[in-house]
């Protein structure tokens, strides 16, 4: 049987079209079998190894964590204690003042709680017992000394200052004569609306023979004292940090103020890591002093109690460590339980701190961790066996779809092939009519399209104007739309969604020069506390700064998500820089500027790549000027080259103000610049409190009055970033 062109070309495309479908399906099928084989055993390998190294990471940052928090909880408390030794100084000096200069000051009458109702905030007095042992009520002292006592009732005033420092709190604020009377303002627990007394505090009551007046009468600055039991003997222990106060005549008693030890604790309790887990003090005796524990080892009830003599040996060595002033971590045992100790000296008391976590927590979070990693594994290779059947039905899908559209396909091609010979004949057949403007379009590369070209040689001229006309109006327009895509793709890489939180309130803007621009800022989260900010310029405009860009953003990202923790913010910079040097052929670069902010400290960790000084606004001296930043060289160039990491601490209120060059040599009609200095003078006038969009506004209308009506000359990039601090 004799079949024409057509359907011969018919048959030889549909066999072709089947035969190259069923080969590249079975080359991809054996390909995805192969590696979807390797991916499980490799997803297997990694999963063991994956799960130990999570456990480990694990147990190691808690230990890190503990270790940190020791060493915070120590300078916390070293601070508190600072601010109870300057109110005693302050005490000290005010009561040496009146007891010099007597003349100086008016008779004041305290109340007697013998006789008056004290509440809180009030002053009292209470004599010695001694007064009434020689026979001599305190309404018969001698005019000396009832004068020397209304003159030191001034000191009234000071304690009463002071006291309302510590509102809420079981505390005393007090003078102790060494002539045997006692003032004092107590924050005790009032009953019926007033300071309860017995009789053994009205009179006797001795202060020079109470623990703070012994230990502080021959000391030279305030000293604390070991816990002990208030005078009435209610369940309150007390330390006190008291020091002499001094008259014309040398030594003339003790002032002091004493907090119970319930108060202190809860500031140390939320330092707990772990279920099971406490905190403690130790003096310089080896006894505890403070503690979140209520009973059993390491709680107050053992104050008698020296550590360093335990017999659990792990206990006493820890507890000579931190008696020593020392700071590390070991693991003790504790009531027959193990733990894991960090401590850390309390510099200006010979005190010591120590948190302690459970051992069997410790593992508990550290075996959790290990079987999230496993389960993530086990999920992989689920999801990697159901992507292979959904493949092949897919596959399949496809060869049947194939049969359906190659079939209407091929023979279209086939009557396309054919379709110039009949063009060719009815155009011949047109020009023996006289048609001479007659055009054939035929691109056989045969002798058919020879003679195409022969029939149309009359009109090639005007054709190939016509079709160059075309060409380039074409070319422009797909220049365009690519251009429109590309700063779609841009506009879309920049985040903005900025984060609406009570401790940090961040915003940031990009107007390219060109349709696209090299300039790009970015924000993210490297954990719940650590926000990761970017601005950097890519050198150049237009599709390559843009292309130069996003390779930039991407990998300084990756870099900074996932060794940042482990290596620091300088080694992420010095890992992107080496990794955008790769390949660089085009010897293009990047100016940045990366930060990491701590939500909860407001330090703030930074490194500057060749960028431009950020401006940074104290709030409490609503003053701004450039941040410090190191001349480190720009990001691509050259491999190799190391980058120093800067700190510094913002405080609550604080504003980092970043930007691209785009705005400092913002160019006007004269083609002058704006400068930097321009910048920094219109940052200290203007209101840098306000909403940061209202801020980025009145920035950009001064760049804008600055350039007037000259065209833009580089991509402008802001970033502003105030932090709140921490809710209280």
């Amino acid at each position: 049987m004799k079949w024409n062109i057509q359907k011969r070309l018919l048959v030889l495309v549909l066999a072709a079209g089947i035969l190259s479908f069923l080969t590249l399906s079975g080359l991809s099928f054996y390909g995805m079998s192969i590696v979807r084989n390797e991916l499980k055993s490799l997803g297997n390998d990694l999963g063991a190894a994956g799960a130990s190294l999570t456990q480990s990471l694990i147990e190691s940052q808690i230990k890190r964590t503990l270790v940190e928090v020791a060493k915070a909880r120590s300078e916390f408390i070293r601070h508190e204690t600072d601010l109870i030794s300057d109110d005693v100084k302050i005490m000290s000096r005010m009561m040496s003042r009146i007891a010099m200069n007597p003349n100086n000051y008016k008779p004041i009458k305290l109340l007697d709680p013998r006789f008056d109702k004290v509440k809180h905030f009030q002053p009292y007095i209470i004599y010695s017992p001694d007064t009434y042992a020689n026979g001599m009520s305190p309404e018969k002292l001698s005019a000396d000394l009832r004068r020397e006592i209304e003159i030191n009732a001034n000191i009234n005033t000071t304690l009463y200052s002071i006291s309302k420092t510590f509102e809420g709190f079981n505390s005393s604020f007090y003078v102790g004569s060494s002539k045997g009377y006692f003032i004092c303002i107590s924050l005790y627990p009032e009953t019926n609306g007033a300071l309860e007394f017995d009789n053994n505090e009205l009179y006797g009551y001795d202060c020079r023979e109470r623990p703070w007046y012994k230990t502080a009468i021959n000391a030279t600055k305030p000293v604390f004292s070991d816990l002990y039991t208030n005078f009435d003997d209610d369940g309150y222990q007390i330390i006190s940090c008291s020091m002499p106060y001094y008259d014309a005549n040398g030594v003339a008693g003790v002032v002091g103020l004493d907090v119970a030890n319930s108060d202190i604790y809860s500031a140390i309790t939320e330092t707990s890591i772990g279920e099971h887990g406490f905190s403690f003090v130790i003096n310089d005796k080896g006894k505890v002093i403070f503690s979140s524990r209520k009973d059993g080892d390491l709680s107050t009830q053992q104050t008698d109690s020296d550590l360093r003599n335990s017999v659990e040996g792990t206990l006493a060595t820890a507890a000579k460590k931190m008696v020593a002033g020392e700071h590390g971590i070991l693991p003790v045992i504790v009531d027959g339980e193990q733990y894991l100790l960090a401590f850390a000296p309390v510099e200006n008391t010979g005190w010591s701190f120590g948190t302690l976590a459970l051992h069997n927590d410790i593992v508990a979070a550290a075996e959790d961790g290990k079987s999230y990693f496993l389960k993530q594994i086990d999920g992989f290779n689920s999801r990697l066996q159901k992507e292979f059947f959904l493949f092949t039905f897919i596959s399949a899908l496809i060869f049947i779809g194939l049969l359906y559209v190659l079939f209407p396909a091929s023979n279209n091609l086939a009557h396309r092939f054919v379709k110039p010979i009949n063009e060719l004949s009815d155009g011949v057949r047109e020009i023996t009519n006289g048609n001479f403007d007659k055009k054939l379009e035929i691109q056989t590369g045969d002798e058919i399209q020879h003679l195409a070209i022969c029939f149309n040689a009359m009109t090639d001229e005007l054709k190939t104007q016509m079709a160059n006309l075309t060409k380039a109006t074409a070319e422009k327009e797909r220049i365009a739309t690519e251009l429109n895509v590309a700063k779609d793709i841009q506009n879309g890489m920049l985040p903005k969604d900025f984060p609406n939180r009570d401790d940090v309130e961040l915003l940031a803007t990009m107007t390219p020069a060109k349709e696209v621009g090299g300039d790009f800022y970015d924000f993210y989260f490297i954990d719940e506390t650590h926000l990761a900010i970017t601005v950097a310029d890519v050198s150049g405009k237009g599709i390559s700064a843009a292309l130069f860009m996003v390779i930039a953003k991407t990998i300084l990202n990756n870099f900074a998500v996932s060794t940042l923790n482990r290596d620091g913010l300088a080694e992420v910079v010095a890992a992107t820089n080496d990794k955008l040097c790769a390949n660089n052929d085009a010897m293009m670069f990047v100016t940045v500027f990366i930060g990491v902010l701590d939500l909860e400290t407001g330090e703030f960790i930074y490194v500057n790549g060749g960028h431009n000084p950020p401006v940074i606004y104290h709030a409490e001296e609503n003053r701004c000027d450039f941040l410090d930043v190191k001349k480190n060289f720009v990001l691509g160039p050259m491999d190799g080259i190391p980058f120093v990491e800067q700190r510094v601490t913002f405080k609550p209120g604080d504003l980092i103000f970043m930007y691209t060059d785009g705005v400092t040599e913002a160019l006007n009609v004269k083609d002058e610049e704006y400068l930097p200095d321009r910048l920094i003078a219109f940052m200290n006038k203007t209101d840098c409190r306000v909403d940061l969009h209202e801020l980025l506004k009145n920035v950009r209308a001064d760049v804008a009055a600055h350039v007037g009506e000259a065209e833009q000359s580089d991509d402008i990039t802001m970033f502003a970033l105030r932090f709140k601090g921490k809710a209280n």
